[in-house]
This record gives structure tokens, sequence and C-alpha cells, in this order.
């Protein structure tokens, strides 16, 4: 994505933002939507096009968890991992989604095959469903097992486009 494409999409949303540092993020959510991930170029594109410095919009990048500065799967799970998940479970919840992925259970990842990252989250507001996991960034679910955490992965693995797997 280069500088032109974002300034582009971003240009006619200018007025409704009193502050231009709030042009950043929707900038980078734009800029991620080609490959899944921000690269250096597109946070330097972004940077250029929004006219503050690379510094600056990286800072922004990594401060949220749903803009990716690496590659991730086609479909990502977070679990939650603050007290009222963690007092419930969610370490465990954590461990056998890890290891049915086969990714790190210290810091999460991407399976080998691209299909799923596993990832934490500090609070999804789910918590009187604790431990509670969400999925594509679109739907928290809890309270949850590790075997029912897994068979939700499970059916959502199979699923193209995403579906109701959360029922």
């Amino acid at each position: 994505m280069n500088a032109d494409q974002i300034r582009a999409h971003i240009e006619p949303r200018r007025h409704e933002f009193a502050d231009p540092r709030s042009l950043v993020l929707p900038a980078l959510k734009f800029a991620q939507t080609e490959t899944g991930h921000l690269t250096r170029e597109d946070m330097d594109a972004v940077a250029e096009a929004t006219g503050f410095s690379p510094a600056f919009v990286e800072s922004v990048a990594s401060f949220y968890d749903r803009l990716y500065t690496q590659p991730v799967g086609k479909r990502v799970v977070s679990v939650c991992v603050t007290l009222s998940c963690m007092l419930r479970g969610a370490d465990e919840v954590w461990e056998h989604l890890c290891a049915t992925e086969g990714v790190d259970g210290h810091h999460g990842g991407t399976s080998a095959d691209g299909a799923v990252t596993i990832q934490e989250a500090q609070c999804l507001g789910y918590c009187d469903h604790a431990p509670c996991i969400q999925v594509d960034a679109e739907q928290t679910t809890g309270p949850h097992s590790p075997e029912s955490a897994g068979a939700l992965v499970e059916r959502m693995r199979s699923e193209n486009p995403p579906a109701e797997y959360w029922r």
C-alpha cells in the first residue's frame, strides 16, 4: 500500500476528526487490509500520508492489539488473560489452545498451516462469562473449558468465511 492510496482513503474523512492525529488509526486499519498485517513500508506510507513521524505511527500500531505488525493466521483467537478470566481457568484454556495449534505456550503464535493465530488479550469485557475468548475480533464467548474452546477453534477452522461458530 502506498501513501497516495492511504491519502485517498483518509482525505474524505479528515473533517470528522478535530485532532489530525486521529487519522492515523483509520489509515493503519486501511493499510492492514491489503496483507492482513502492517509492514514497515505500510507504516512509512501512513506516516507520509498523515504527516506524522514514522515513530509516532509505529507507536499507534504497536498499541492496538488488532493492528498486527507480524503476519497472522486466517483466523485470530484471543484469550482473555486478565484477573477474572485467570481466576476461572484462562491459563488452562490458553495452554490447551497453544498445544492444540502447536504454538509457543508463552507467547502464542500462528499454527504451522497459517490457519489460526492464538494471542493473549487484555480484558475482552466479558468478565461475567470468564474465561472467555474472542474470534476474529468479532464475537466474544464464554465461559470456556479447555475442551469447549478447542472445539470452537476446530469448528471455526473448517468454516470459511466465518459463520456462527460460537453458538
